[in-house]
């Protein structure tokens, strides 16, 4: 879907910022704000949280990668 909105993007270099991003996930890195980080929002901008990323506070209806989803048991 990103691919599709953002055609000059490069599906390698997408799939690397996720890649490091879930693997940071799974090291247990947090938001400077203390929390589990937004694996999706984190591949593009750095190791940051939702509601950091977004400024809202509820990410339910938002994507997350599967192995992320469960913020409460977070590394």
């Amino acid at each position: 879907m990103h691919l599709k909105c953002n055609p000059g993007d490069k599906k390698a270099e997408i799939l690397a910022g996720l890649e490091s991003a879930l693997a940071a996930y799974k090291a247990g890195t947090r938001c400077s704000c203390g929390a589990p980080i937004w694996v999706i929002g984190s591949s593009q901008v750095g190791p940051v949280c939702f509601t950091c990323t977004t400024g809202e506070t509820d990410g339910s209806q938002d994507y997350e990668i599967d192995e992320a989803c469960d913020k409460l048991r977070a590394p």
